[in-house]
Formats: C-alpha cells, sequence, structure tokens
C-alpha cells in the first residue's frame, strides 16, 4: 500500500521500478515467496537422506536408499507430467491444492509410521507417493504464471520463479539442514519441513483466491486435457526434444544429490552439516543465477545460452566435484567452488521454459506439462543413474567413479540435441522473430 508521506512514497516508487527492470512480477510476490517456504518444508531433507537411511539409525544399505530416492523421482516425474497437463481440466488452483494436500498427507505418514517400522516397502511408498507435492504445487504455479505473462517477460518470469525455486529448495533448505542436524537430529529436523511445508502452502491458497483467473480452464475434459498433454509430442517433435534437455538438466542436480554427500562423508570423512553446507553455496550461487540468466538469456538467445554455457559447464562442474576430493581432501572451500560453478551451469538452463513454449506455438499448458515431466524425469533418472551404476558397499571412492562421471557425461547429449532446436529464422527470442513480432504488434494496436 503507498505511503502517505510523500517521501516514503517517492522511495517505494523508485525501489518497485528498480524492481520491475530485472522482469520481477510484483503483483505476484506474495505467490513466490509462499513456492519459497514451501519448497524449504519439502526438500529440508533431500540432500542428506540418502545418507539417513543407510545410517544405523535406520539401517537400509546405500543402494536401498538410493532406491527409495529413486522411487521418489518416479512420483516426482508424474506429478510434475500432472502439473501441466491438468491445469485445462481443473484449473491450476485445483493442481496446486491436490499436490499440497498429498504432501501433507504423505509427509506426516512418512515419518510418524514409516522410518519407525523400519519397514523397506512402506519406507518406499511414503516417502515416494509424497513425491506428488512440489511438483504440483510449484510447477503447477509456474505455469500459471507462464499463462498469464506476456512474451517478451517469460524469460524473466521463468527466471524468477526457479529463483523462488532454488532459494527454498537448494539454499535454504540445505542450510536450515545443516544448523538442525547436530543439534535437534534428523526427525526433528523432518517435522519442521512438515510445518514449513504447511505454512507456505496455507498461504499459496490465500493468494491464489485473490486471483480469479488461477481457477481457468478451457472446459474440455480431464480425460483430452491429458491427452494433449501427451499427443504434444508427436504434433510439435521439438517440444519431445525439449523435454530431453529438460530432463538431462535436472539429472545432473538429483543424480548428485542422491550420491555427493554420502561420497563426501563415507569415503573422505567430511562431516554431514559441513558438507551440507557446500550444498547451499551451490544453492546461494544458483538462486541468484536464476535471475541473472533469466533477463540475460532474453539477450543472448535461449538456445544459446542453454547450448553454449549450460551444458558445457554444468557438465565440467560435475566431473571436477568427482574429483577433487581425490586431489585435496575433504576441503570444504575447494568442493565449494564446484558448487558455485554447478549452481551457475544449471541456473543457466532457465531458458528453458521460454524455449519450449516458443516451440509449442501457444499451447502454453501443454509445453510446460512435457517441461514438467522433464524436470520431474530428472528427479527420477539422475537417482537413478546412481543407483544403477554404483558398485560395491559405497566406501571407496571407486564406487562412485560410473555414476559420478556418467551424471556428467549426458550434458553432452543436451548440447548435441540443442543443434535442433532453433527458433523460426533463427531468432535468438521469440519475440525478435519478424513475423511473430509484427502480429503481436497488431494484435495490441487491435486490442486499444
Amino acid at each position: 500500500m503507498p505511503s502517505s508521506n510523500p517521501l516514503v512514497a517517492a522511495i517505494q516508487r523508485i525501489l518497485v521500478a528498480a524492481i520491475q527492470r530485472t522482469g520481477f512480477p510484483t503483483n505476484l510476490a506474495l505467490g513466490f515467496l509462499a513456492v519459497i517456504i514451501f519448497v524449504i518444508g519439502d526438500g529440508i531433507e533431500a540432500v542428506w537422506i540418502v545418507s539417513y537411511l543407510s545410517s544405523d539409525a535406520v539401517g537400509f544399505a546405500t543402494s536401498q536408499g538410493t532406491d527409495v530416492y529413486t522411487a521418489y523421482g518416479v512420483v516426482v516425474a508424474i506429478g510434475a507430467f500432472l502439473s501441466g497437463a491438468l491445469c485445462d481440466g481443473i484449473g491450476p488452483r485445483r493442481v496446486m491444492l491436490i499436490g499440497f494436500l498429498s504432501f501433507m498427507v504423505f509427509d506426516f505418514l512418512f515419518i510418524a509410521v514409516g522410518l519407525p517400522s523400519g519397514n523397506l516397502p512402506l519406507v518406499m511408498v511414503f516417502y515416494g507417493a509424497r513425491g506428488l507435492g512440489y511438483p504440483m504445487l510449484a510447477y503447477g504455479f509456474l505455469t500459471w504464471v507462464m499463462m498469464v505473462t506476456p512474451t517478451e517477460r517469460q524469460g524473466a518470469a521463468s527466471g524468477w520463479f526457479w529463483f523462488a525455486f532454488s532459494l527454498g529448495m537448494q539454499l535454504l533448505g540445505s542450510w536450515l539442514s545443516s544448523l538442525l542436524l547436530n543439534p535437534i537430529g534428523h526427525i526433528a529436523t523432518l517435522w519442521l519441513g512438515l510445518v514449513l511445508a504447511g505454512i507456505g502452502g496455507t498461504i499459496l491458497w490465500l493468494f491464489l483466491l485473490r486471483h480469479p483467473s488461477s481457477t481457468r480452464t478451457t472446459g474440455v475434459s480431464v480425460a483430452t486435457s491429458l491427452f494433449e498433454g501427451v499427443s504434444v509430442l508427436w504434433r510439435h517433435p521439438k517440444v519431445s526434444l525439449m523435454g530431453i534437455v529438460k530432463v538431462i538438466n535436472l539429472s545432473g542436480q538429483y543424480g548428485m544429490q542422491a550420491y555427493y554427500l554420502v561420497y563426501l562423508h563415507r569415503v573422505y570423512g567430511m562431516p554431514e552439516a559441513d558438507a551440507a553446507r557446500a550444498f547451499a553455496v551451490f544453492g546461494l550461487v544458483a538462486i541468484i543465477g536464476d535471475v541473472v540468466w533469466g533477463v540475460v538469456g532474453d539477450q543472448l538467445g535461449w538456445r544459446n545460452t542453454l547450448q553454449w554455457i549450460a551444458a558445457p559447464l554444468t557438465g565440467a562442474s560435475l566431473v571436477y566435484l568427482y574429483f577433487i576430493p581425490m586431489v585435496a581432501g575433504p576441503n570444504f572451500w575447494l568442493v565449494s567452488l564446484g558448487m558455485a560453478a554447478i549452481g551457475i551451469g544449471l541456473s543457466a538452463h532457465v531458458p528453458t521454459t521460454p524455449l519450449v513454449m516458443a516451440h509449442a506455438k501457444g499451447e502454453t499448458g501443454n509445453s510446460l506439462a512435457i517441461l514438467n515431466l522433464g524436470a520431474g524425469l530428472g528427479a527420477f533418472v539422475g537417482p537413478g543413474i546412481v543407483s544403477l551404476l554404483l558398485i560395491g558397499d559405497g566406501n571407496t571412492a571407486g564406487d562412485y567413479a560410473a555414476p559420478g562421471l556418467a551424471l556428467a557425461g549426458i550434458y553432452g547429449i543436451s548440447f548435441i540435441l540443442l543443434f535442433f532446436l532453433k527458433l523460426p529464422g533463427n531468432a535468438r527470442v521469440l519475440h525478435e522473430e519478424p513475423e511473430i513480432r509484427d502480429k503481436e504488434i497488431r494484435d495490441k494496436e487491435a486490442a486499444r
């Protein structure tokens, strides 16, 4: 609300104008805040859950811990696809509500029933089922944001979404864990995560009640909505390629989360809290990069940013992270340097969102369904690579060589695929392409 004091009001206007120059949609600020709080709670255990499941406290083998995390990734992939595909049929608000409620129920069951039981199938079911939570809530919110954002601002809006997501999931969640694990323990940290997720989900629901557009649908049935979300793969083949690029994008991140803390802690003796802090460095750099690359990608070009910066840097950083403890031991600063580099590389994938929408020719919900599916599959494929290629008992560096280097190698595939994803006229961004730009001008003039 504007202040009655002229000086304060002037400062408020200057601040708002400065923020808007970064492409931040100020009218959606409360929604972004809600996403941050929810994903802190949802992902508070992400970097240490495999280590905890394979500790004496629970008693599973390392491979069983990664299997649990992989099961979670399967459900994340399903929820990610539904977060876009169902928006046309039931509306974004209901999609987000399903994600919120499912997480609250299954996370409670995981903590209160699954872990105390020590039963692997039960833990796998409850931890896996909670995977519907963040993709349906957070990616559902992203789908809605892109639906209501003008084309020329979609890169920046996408960047701010990933800023909020990374701030909560990768930085604040890891940082909070590093502070809490020693004084209160793993279980209490999980309970705190459930509380934070409840607060974030409630704030988002109250925010959505003020935005009627969050309930809009196209009037199609749920079955039709789901079919169109799948059929876009062959109706617009480049959307399929973009989906693969997105799978690769997040496979490195989730694969690294599935093995790297265990690798540092078990093989090189780095304390869990220090390893979690190194992940927080990754999160800090990634959230800054999400905003920067959202804006810079609109200038350099969406595909150029992905192909020449994001894919090579991420792959090289994963190689570095595997080898640096061999050379320098569990050196926090050198590990953090690699974490910072991968934070830059992964955040440079932000232009993936507007690029896939450009190739879908106006099918926002369907294209984002595939993009979200790719993001969800990354949460499955990355840990799956680790689970499949991990050898031995996980106590030597050689046990992690195949998964560590395979995660890096898949970014070469992404680099090659991006040669086939040029925009019409080889435009750098969609609204730069002459025919589309002229059409937008005519549409705006007709609307006056």
